[in-house]
């Protein structure tokens, strides 16, 4: 076997490992899920109304480093009394429980 063709073997090798490692390194490293569930307040959020009661100021550096001021809340629809950050600007969610959203009449859910 010569040199080039043991080159060619490594590239080709090389090209196989990254296509099929790129994906699963990618879906270990995406953000943890909390308590199983896709949404609720960010950890920031938590961490900024640690060791604070509810509506005391605070606050945290969200996306891009910006700084989110506002009071400690519990989270709407909340299975526990941990108390988070709630942004000064954030409207509050609807008093029927629904998320405020309806399925297009188009789907079958």
């Amino acid at each position: 076997m010569t040199s080039t063709q043991l080159v060619k073997i490594a590239g080709i090798a090389g090209i196989f490992l990254n296509v099929f490692f790129q994906p699963v390194y990618a879906a270990e490293h995406q953000r943890p899920e909390r308590s199983g569930k896709h949404f609720g307040p960010p950890e920031e959020a938590l961490l900024a109304c640690k060791g604070l009661t509810e509506n005391d100021p605070c606050s945290f550096a969200g996306r891009n480093d910006e700084q989110i001021s506002g009071s400690c809340s519990l989270p709407p629809r909340a299975e526990d009394t941990t108390l988070a950050c709630k942004p000064a600007n954030m409207p509050e969610p609807p008093e029927d429980g629904q998320e405020g959203r309806e399925p297009p009449p188009d789907r079958n859910d």
